[in-house]
């Protein structure tokens, strides 16, 4: 198992990785493979791109003669990522994205990038919070994204102090993800867009932002991809196994009308996948309104999120509520919606779920700095990170005001913007459960470990252990 950062000092880490590097035989080639990575699926200008050359090849030129020191890792770092060696990082204890985004979904799947901490974080005192009518470690966790889409995956987020995962979203049958590239930094935003306001990134597939920044924005366009029922039912199953008693796993399911029979057939669709995922042990069912990368044949490249229409949102959490049995909870997941849909819609979802989550990622036009779309075919693209806290705080404060003035009682799940202690703190304070995140996790593998450490002791409502 591998060291937390904190263990050893930067000038350390920096000797451990260039050791291991030498004993590979890896320096030589290494600003050849750096480069490789970052021109994969386009290329920099030619300044940007000599300089980034030149840079790289300083640092190995300085791992060679052993003078790489303490102001190297950042650099370090990013050259390491891009060149396909982050495992190296990860073996000396070093923060490293947890996805590789030259890679495809499923080589993802099958080996997550990052440090695994030695010993999986714990509130002290034994504290535990009630959410979704369990008790969890601590009401942190990873929602439906890449990073949960296998059992090797959740496994490595399981140790690393997640508690409150969601399985990424399945479907009735095999789906393929969309054209590569798929995720992207969006280094020029470093700022919360308003809530409700057009969204405009420009992110190139070479952008990067430190691990364990907090002003992390990133760029997504997956398109939900799915294996076949028969695989990830097995898949669940095992992710499932690999849990403490303490943890919970959610599933996120998607329905479609694939033949066009209308909201009918969309409903029987999320049902189908509903039972599925119930069959496979799933504890709790997310059904995922909210998706803003479903591909569609219009110009923009993809549809609207299905919560967007009420009517429609509502008849499949009846029909999938219908459909699940008495013990199997079931979350529906909300994109950001202005004040009036908001308001219209939760009267209607509250007595039929167990929770509500939101936000998924803000749906926004993604560009390169040449102006080409960042993922190619798709001008429209989902948008995180702390680009997104503004929205999710205004959205959770609005939920939970809904909530208490309403006559039904539901979880709030909130996520959006969460990359440091103080935006993980920020939700709970405005009452959410149980709070998630996808870029902070994407970004910083300690994030959960650094939150409990500053929250665990503090955070209220814990139902078991010291109070």
């Amino acid at each position: 198992m591998t060291p937390a950062p904190s263990a050893v000092s930067a000038g350390m880490a920096v000797q451990r990785v260039r050791d291991d590097l030498l004993a590979r035989g890896l320096v030589a080639g290494l600003t050849a493979e750096f480069l490789a990575g970052i021109t994969r699926f386009a290329r920099p200008p030619e300044p940007e791109l000599d300089a980034l050359a030149a840079a790289a090849g300083g640092l190995a030129a300085r791992l060679a003669d052993g003078r790489a020191g303490d102001d190297d890792l950042p650099l370090l770092t990013r050259v390491l990522y891009f060149a396909g060696h982050a495992g190296v990082l990860a073996d000396a204890g070093l923060r490293t994205p947890a996805y590789d985004v030259r890679g495809s979904y499923r080589d993802n799947l099958a080996a997550p990038l990052g440090p695994r901490l030695p010993e999986r974080p714990r509130a002290g005192g034994g504290r535990r919070w009630r959410v979704l009518g369990r008790a969890v470690g601590f009401p942190i966790g990873v929602p439906a994204c890449v990073l949960n889409g296998g059992a090797e995956e959740v496994r490595h987020n399981a140790r690393n102090g997640w508690s409150v995962l969601t399985y990424k979203t399945v479907r009735s049958r095999a789906h393929e993800p969309n054209r590569r590239p798929n995720w992207a930094f969006a280094s020029r935003s470093t700022a919360s867009f308003p809530p409700g306001a057009a969204v405009e990134v420009v992110a190139d597939p070479w952008d990067w932002v430190d691990p364990g920044a907090p002003e992390v924005s990133t760029v997504n366009s997956f398109g939900v991809p799915s294996p076949a029922p028969e695989e990830w039912m097995a898949d669940l199953e095992r992710s499932l196994a690999v849990l403490d008693d303490d943890q919970l796993l959610l599933v996120s399911v998607m329905g479609e009308d694939a033949d066009g029979g209308g909201i009918g057939a969309l409903v029987a669709d999320f049902a189908r996948t509903a039972r599925m995922a119930e069959e496979a042990g799933a504890p709790v069912v997310e059904l995922n309104l909210s998706c803003p990368n479903t591909l569609d044949r219009s110009a923009s490249g993809v549809k609207p999120p299905l919560c967007l229409d009420a009517d429609a949102a509502v008849a499949v959490v009846e029909g999938v509520r219908r459909a699940l049995g008495d013990r199997t909870g079931l979350v529906a997941k909300l994109s950001w919606l202005d004040e009036g849909r908001l308001a219209a819609l939760v009267p209607r979802l509250a007595p039929l779920v167990d929770g509500i989550a939101g936000i998924n990622t803000l749906q926004g036009v993604v560009r390169r700095s040449d102006g080409e779309p960042t993922f190619p075919g798709r001008r429209l693209a989902g948008v995180s990170g702390i680009a997104a806290r503004d929205s999710a705080l205004d959205f959770t404060r609005r939920l939970v005001a809904l909530r208490e003035g309403g006559g039904a009682h539901f979880d709030v799940l909130a996520m959006g913007g969460v990359t440091d202690v103080a935006s993980c703190a920020a939700l709970f304070a405005l009452g959410a459960d149980a709070v998630q995140s996808a870029s902070g996790a994407f970004a910083d593998p300690y994030l959960a470990r650094d939150c409990i450490a500053a929250l665990g002791a503090t955070l209220p409502r814990a139902v078991e252990g010291d109070r």
